[in-house]
């Protein structure tokens, strides 16, 4: 089963039960939504609890040991209380392979996450496919960050990302008959609008948070309502299927 995975926070609060029984992400950095996201959440669904480190150089902050301590605390305490929670460990932003799994392993050996088994590192598709198979050996969840040539935006057939995501699956499917396990759970960021056509277990998408105040005139529920036509979407349904929207009175 494919989940979309909801970006916040998702303005008025007050619609957020809307969505109850979907799969969030929170950011370390936009932390206000994270109590009702965890009563939300569905109990096969998944709370992904962003590091927020790109958001944090954006604005020059320093991400310093201090800062990840921060973040490791609050993902621990996040992951005490939900199940489905996940963690993002850190990448280098700008860094080369070599920095990114320095980062990873350190954390992992300084023991910062409470729960290693939910922790999800990135692997970005300009790096190699050795770097992939080192994160697949090591971890349940393995998100994956487009960038470049690879840009997610260019997912036509045959574009340099399309021929990279299967040249991955292909690897990752004899991965496991390797080293007798199954593949890691596969997020792809940002990843609504190639997720009706690759196999990808979750993606994230602000496309709620975004624009759900265009329909909020209209439509009663309409954030339920809008979740349910991406749903479609995500699950190649037609959208004539879906019953028509209750127009508000």
């Amino acid at each position: 089963m494919k989940r979309l995975v909801h970006g916040t926070p998702i303005t008025p609060k007050r619609l957020l039960p809307q969505l109850k029984g979907g799969s969030f992400c929170v950011s370390y950095m936009n932390p206000e939504q994270l109590d009702e996201c965890i009563e939300l959440v569905g109990k096969d669904q998944i709370l992904i609890l962003d590091n927020g480190a790109f958001t944090a150089w954006k604005q020059g902050l320093t991400l310093d040991d201090a800062w990840w301590d921060g973040f490791y605390a609050w993902a621990n305490a996040a992951m005490d209380r939900c199940p489905q929670a996940v963690a993002v460990i850190p990448d280098v932003i700008d860094g080369n392979e070599e920095e990114n799994l320095k980062l990873i392993t350190k954390a992992l050996r300084q023991d910062k996450l409470k729960y290693p088994e939910r922790a999800m590192a990135i692997w970005h598709l300009n790096e190699s496919l050795e770097q992939l198979e080192k994160l697949f050996r090591i971890f349940n969840f393995v998100g994956f960050g487009s960038c470049q040539e690879y840009d997610i935006a260019r997912n036509k057939p045959g574009s340099a990302y399309m021929e990279k995501i299967r040249e991955v699956f292909a690897h990752m499917n004899y991965w496991q008959m390797k080293y007798k396990k199954d593949r890691p759970w596969i997020h792809m960021m940002r990843g609504l609008g190639v997720f009706h056509k690759i196999g990808f277990d979750s993606a994230d998408s602000c496309n709620i948070a975004i624009n759900h105040c265009r329909t909020k005139k209209k439509f009663v529920n309409h954030v339920r309502e809008f979740a349910d036509r991406l749903t479609a979407k995500v699950k190649g349904l037609e959208l004539a299927a879906l019953p028509l929207f209750e127009v508000a009175h």
